[in-house]
């Protein structure tokens, strides 16, 4: 094989591996709406957003260091400091299931028990899918990636949606095995015993948990309101959705990751002139790319919708509701060229205040609508409304914290 053509594979793995969790995700909602329904979906939708959501501090803050640790592990320590990171995720999933009778005695959650199967299954996954990335061991996590899609698949399609818990197990069950078999793994491989963590771990975790949850959370606690306002089949309607979103984010994402490089030998070695017009080509990259985006995911709803009759799609305000959060992706992407800018000045106390407050902001907004807007399709149409809204604010402040932080790009 050619230089070229394994540059070529290396790349496809990349984006592959990149791709696969919100690919997952789509055809797993997919497939529930079709074999269990649009309520089932809403249900099991409600309750993994909340696993999620509590899993961001126990998957995604450890996964962080296991990005920052395993990398640079002298040899023969790769296993015992990876086992010492599996333990402290360990203790946190633990603690975020603590939450989840409480949930449950107030409603906001429908099969509690499964709920934290699903969160220890999804950071067992998410940690040892970092383990893999950190490692860059591209292939094996593909080969993964497709054995959990085919284990997902089996056991929905198999079970025909007799048994309401499927859904839950069709995820968590593989995930959870995935997990023990790499603990099993990096026991055999530990030597002595596992590393210990250095002092801080467990508040580092937390912060870049948090850090990810004022960035994430409008669009997580999302299904949860629905389901509250409306119902589990709005629910399942929000869940479709938002799962055909995070795939379209996968790309705006993607392209300003790759001008990350580009933008940070600008910022150090040229002048404000050449920083605003490095910013301002993204900034056109972006627009030409979200607004293709838009009209392919146009076209494609206009399809489903007629294809089918699908129930989901007849529910009343429906294509209001798609227009909506389509517009809250397009218009959540347009800051991304001040974000980047921010990473490569390693300015973060900024963003996190702007985070903060439009999160506060979007919360306050939501449960003032749950408590004055009537049950139904209007109230969902008020919360989306209320996301476009927080959306556009949080642009707004960012974009004026940063003409201030650089007046001289900006202005």
């Amino acid at each position: 094989m050619s230089l070229s053509m394994a540059a070529l594979l290396r790349r496809g793995e990349v984006l592959a591996v990149t791709a696969a969790p919100g690919g997952q995700r789509l055809l797993h909602f997919a497939l529930v709406q079709a074999v269990c329904g649009t309520e089932a979906l809403g249900r099991f939708a409600n309750d993994l957003s909340i696993a999620m959501m509590l899993g961001l501090f126990s998957a995604v803050g450890w996964s962080a260091l296991v990005l920052a640790r395993v990398p640079v592990a002298g040899e023969g320590r790769v296993a015992p400091v990876m086992l010492g990171l599996a333990r402290g995720a360990v203790v946190f999933t633990l603690l975020a299931c603590m939450p989840l009778p409480l949930l449950a005695s107030n409603c906001w959650l429908f099969e509690p028990g499964w709920t934290a199967l699903l969160l220890a299954g999804w950071t067992a996954y998410t940690v040892a899918r970092h383990y893999g990335l950190a490692l860059t061991r591209y292939r094996p996590l593909l080969v993964l990636e497709t054995l959990l899609v085919v284990l997902l698949t089996a056991g929905i399609v198999v079970d025909g949606g007799r048994h309401r818990w499927m859904p839950y197990a069709a995820l968590a069950v593989p995930t959870a095995l995935l997990g023990l078999a790499g603990l099993v793994h990096l026991m055999r491989h530990r030597g002595h015993e596992a590393a210990a963590l250095p002092a801080g771990s467990a508040r580092t975790s937390a912060e870049q948990a948090a850090l990810n949850f004022v960035s994430a959370g409008m669009s997580m606690i999302l299904v949860p309101f629905t389901v509250r306002v409306a119902g589990e089949g709005y629910g399942g309607l929000v869940a479709l959705i938002g799962s055909l979103t995070s795939v379209l984010l996968l790309f705006p994402r993607a392209l300003s990751f790759n001008a990350l490089p580009a933008l940070a030998r600008v910022v150090r070695q040229a002048g404000h002139r050449e920083v605003r017009a490095t910013l301002d080509t993204l900034r056109h990259d972006l627009i030409r790319v979200n607004t293709a985006l838009s009209v392919l995911a146009v076209l494609a709803w206009c399809g489903l919708a007629w294809w089918g009759q699908r129930p989901d799609f007849a529910l009343a305000g429906a294509t209001a509701i798609f227009v909506l959060q389509l517009a809250s992706f397009y218009v959540g992407q347009l800051v991304l060229p001040e974000a980047n800018y921010l990473q490569t000045v390693e300015e973060t106390r900024l963003p996190l205040r702007v985070n903060v407050l439009s999160l506060v902001i979007f919360v306050a907004a939501c449960g003032l609508v749950m408590l004055v807007a009537p049950p139904g399709v209007d109230a969902v149409l008020c919360l989306f409304a209320v996301l476009l809204g927080a959306t556009l604010s949080r642009n707004l402040l960012l974009r004026r914290a940063v003409l201030r932080r650089a007046p001289e790009v900006f202005a």
